[in-house]
């Protein structure tokens, strides 16, 4: 669902309104395959060691996940745990936005 988000420090700075439009809805599963598509791009051998048991991250089966809340990939909106999204950035790799797929 997008959401619309008035940022006041912007507004105050600037002579007009400022409002940033947020995709806080659930992903396509297309999303979430990009995602693993550009982590497959990193071929550091440390890095790739390192996401190996993350991929499922988020998914309520991962590594980092306690297993009690069941969240379908497809409703991702970020990477799946805070390793990943580690890894993710210092490799320059950013979770697929809507309009990236």
């Amino acid at each position: 669902m997008t959401r619309h988000e008035y940022d006041e420090d912007a507004s105050a700075r600037l002579p007009m309104d400022v409002v940033h439009e947020i995709d806080d809805g659930p992903a396509p599963v297309s999303r979430w395959i990009e995602a693993m598509r550009r982590l497959n791009a990193i071929d550091d051998p440390l890095g790739r060691l390192v996401l190996a048991p993350h991929r499922d991250c988020g998914s309520g089966t991962g590594e980092c996940d306690s297993g009690l809340d069941e969240m379908p990939m497809a409703i991702r909106t970020d990477w799946g745990c805070e390793t990943t999204a580690v890894i993710a950035t210092h490799f320059g790799v950013a979770y697929p936005a809507g309009a990236d797929i």
